[in-house]
């Protein structure tokens, strides 16, 4: 079997690997470690070059507002975690939704230092849009490939990696 134009090993050939040298990943670890990779980068870059082109959003500008819509307001440093971006970037990210009306920013008033965001009206429009196009294509890159089990152990899979992540 093959992955990616690489050949891919059996269970027994990832437990039999070398593992006494500089923890190098079995043939088997490195084919799934690297079609995660690529496939994961090929898909977001698609998403993304989509959402600018039909949105005018990127794909982190996209998440922003999908994570807004599910809450009444956040603070900034709460929108920077989970994997997003850093806080920066975050910053930056927003300061552009703000400026096109699609994001607010309203002052703390349980903590100066903070300032907390939601969804404009705009924005919620602007989200509601994107998606139509934005759940076309996950469909037609992912899931139309896939069997509802594999759908159901790519869940299991990248949420133990997600939580391993997040407890590190």
């Amino acid at each position: 079997m093959s992955v990616n134009g690489q050949p891919v090993g059996s269970v027994e050939d990832a437990v039999e690997s070398d593992r006494s040298g500089p923890g190098w990943l079995s043939d088997t670890e490195q084919a799934a470690w690297r079609s995660f990779v690529d496939g994961s980068h090929e898909l977001i870059g698609a998403l993304d070059r989509a959402l600018t082109a039909e949105a005018g959003l990127s794909f982190d500008e996209y998440r922003i507002l999908v994570i807004l819509s599910e809450n009444r307001t956040l603070r900034m440093s709460d929108l920077s975690r989970g994997g997003l971006a850093s806080r920066s970037t975050v910053s930056r990210q927003v300061s552009r939704l703000v400026e096109r009306g699609d994001v607010e920013r309203l002052p703390d008033v349980n903590d100066a230092r903070n300032r907390l965001v939601r969804i404009s009206d705009l924005g919620r429009e602007r989200l509601h849009e994107a998606a139509k196009d934005h759940v076309r294509l996950v469909r037609r890159y992912l899931f139309d490939h896939l069997t509802p089990e594999q759908v159901v152990e790519m869940t299991r899979v990248l949420t133990t990696v997600r939580n391993t992540v997040d407890g590190a």
